[in-house]
Order: structure tokens, then C-alpha cells, then sequence
């Protein structure tokens, strides 16, 4: 008995192949040695199943504007929860800088990851590891592609 096999897409076209980029992404705002936790939520549509290819973060310090060499790589740690799968993506939070990139080069996943369809993506943050007196503001971007049902 012979196995379908996957068909191949050299392109995506949302009217031709059911599939088209996407870029899903939450953001924290005011994490500071007095405010140390803070949760970001993705809610994924219901029409498409979500393979991410990456992730990419973009940091601030309370809002001042930066130079690309001195972008800010937060002292925070992130731990990303899928609902559809009902599992963690890593045994503890890991920092950040460790797990994305920083907007310029991103974290590119071996094998896309797939977030089913109605599910939703949580990050949960600590700033445990930063300086007093210090305020970030995290962008956290998913880089993938929507397959539609």
C-alpha cells in the first residue's frame, strides 16, 4: 500500500495553494525590577494551521530610540506554550537572546514548527536577571507561513 506524499509548494498563493506568510507577534511593555513577570498571548486564527520558521525579537529600553550596534539584548527569560499541543517548547525559560534573534537575524527553527489552527501561543517573561532601574519593552515575532483548512 503506497503513502500519499506531501505535495511540494514552490510558492505561496492563498487563491491557488491555500497557504501564504505570516508573521505573528505579541508585545510586553514595562518589565522592570518592580514589575519582573508580564505574559504575552497569541491567538491563532481558526481558518489555517501555523507553521513558524523562526523567531526574532525587538527590544527597548524604556522607549529610547538606538543605533543597530547597540541594539539591547534583554536580561529576560521567556517560556513559550503551545494550547493546541498542551506542551511547553523547553524545559524552563530560557533568556532570550539565547532563543531568538534580534531582528536583524533571526532564529530559524531545523523544521518548521506547526501551532494548530484556533490555538493559542503564551509567553510567559521574567525579568529576574536585570538591572534595577531598567525598563525593556519586547516585541516577540513568530516568522512562519499559514496553511488554510
Amino acid at each position: 500500500m503506497s503513502t500519499p506524499q506531501q505535495q511540494v509548494v514552490s510558492t505561496f498563493n492563498p487563491r491557488e495553494n491555500g497557504s501564504d506568510y505570516f508573521w505573528y507577534q505579541t508585545r510586553v511593555t514595562g518589565l522592570a525590577s518592580v514589575a519582573l513577570a508580564a505574559t504575552g498571548i497569541i491567538n491563532l486564527d481558526a481558518d489555517s494551521d501555523y507553521y513558524a520558521v523562526g523567531l526574532s525579537t525587538v527590544t527597548d529600553i524604556a522607549g529610547a530610540a538606538y543605533a543597530e550596534s547597540t541594539a539591547p539584548l534583554p536580561l529576560v527569560t521567556a517560556l513559550i506554550t503551545d494550547t493546541g499541543s498542551g506542551k511547553a517548547l523547553s524545559n524552563g525559560p530560557l533568556l532570550i537572546p539565547g532563543m531568538t534573534g534580534d531582528g536583524k537575524r533571526l532564529y530559524r527553527f531545523v523544521r518548521p514548527r506547526v501551532f494548530m489552527a484556533n490555538a493559542t501561543i503564551q509567553i510567559s517573561f521574567n525579568a529576574g536577571f536585570m538591572a534595577a532601574g531598567t525598563t525593556y519593552n519586547i516585541q516577540f515575532i513568530f516568522h512562519g507561513y499559514k496553511v488554510y483548512r
